[in-house]
């Protein structure tokens, strides 16, 4: 149907070196291409972005070619990412067209814009950190709610987006919740509710639910909220399925 495969998806045929043509037929990858860094015997790469586009459709049809638009709309450029969202990208890229090509970080001359979903999940357990969080609770263990049990659903574990004085707090609010722990884990009473931002959700025999969160963050603790109030696994099942 011409719609995108989630990146997990894509990941795991381009990595495969195995029975490729069963996955050519269950997994077909067609061509996109975004940019082009040498051409007749003469190297583009420090060229600015502008000349090797216009390289590369000199040098390639436009249905080979990754969907791009040049404004400084801000209404065209936000139109043009809501159709790519409505076609089943995670995003877009914004390019400066005076960069050079720059293989790795780009900074500021290549910047990914998604949109950032959010849900509040309880915490369930949290491991002891390591290097400077020594001493500190640190990876969060995340739980959806399942109303259909009334228990908690593992999606993932991230340590991401802790302030100094968030690992503090954190560390002595989950010791208060702990029921009990082993030699890396401290296993909480499930009232700790955290909103966290995430990428998406990918499929994934590691949990109960088969799925996780991709690129987990947390962005605040929401005290105002009781674990009864947390997202439900229904929820995140809504949102993989979307995808």
């Amino acid at each position: 149907d011409e719609r995108p495969r989630p990146f997990q998806v894509t990941a795991s045929r381009v990595g495969s070196r195995t029975d490729v043509d069963k996955l050519r037929a269950s997994v077909p990858l067609r061509a996109f291409f975004f940019d082009l860094l040498h051409r007749d015997g003469q190297d583009l790469i420090g060229e600015p972005g502008e000349v090797r586009y216009e390289a590369l459709s000199d040098a390639i049809p436009e249905t080979l070619r990754a969907p791009r638009i040049v404004t400084d709309d801000l209404r065209v450029a936000t139109e043009f990412f809501d159709g790519a969202i409505a076609r089943g990208h995670e995003g877009v890229v914004i390019k400066s067209l005076q960069a050079a090509y720059d293989a790795g970080r780009r900074g500021a001359s290549w910047i990914k814009v998604k949109p950032r979903h959010t849900l509040d999940l309880v915490v369930l357990a949290v491991e002891w950190g390591h290097g400077r969080r020594t001493g500190l609770l640190s990876n969060l263990h995340l739980g959806a709610r399942n109303p259909a049990t009334g228990g908690y659903v593992m999606l993932g574990k991230t340590f991401k987006g802790l302030t100094d004085e968030t690992l503090r707090w954190q560390t002595e609010r989950l010791l208060e919740l702990e029921d009990h722990r082993d030699r890396w884990t401290v296993y909480v009473r499930p009232e700790l509710v955290v909103e966290v931002a995430f990428d998406g959700v990918q499929t994934s025999p590691r949990y109960p639910a088969g799925m996780a969160l991709r690129f987990a963050r947390v962005l605040r603790y929401r005290t105002d909220k009781s674990a009864a109030e947390a997202d439900t696994i229904d929820t995140v099942r809504m949102i993989h399925d979307a995808q």
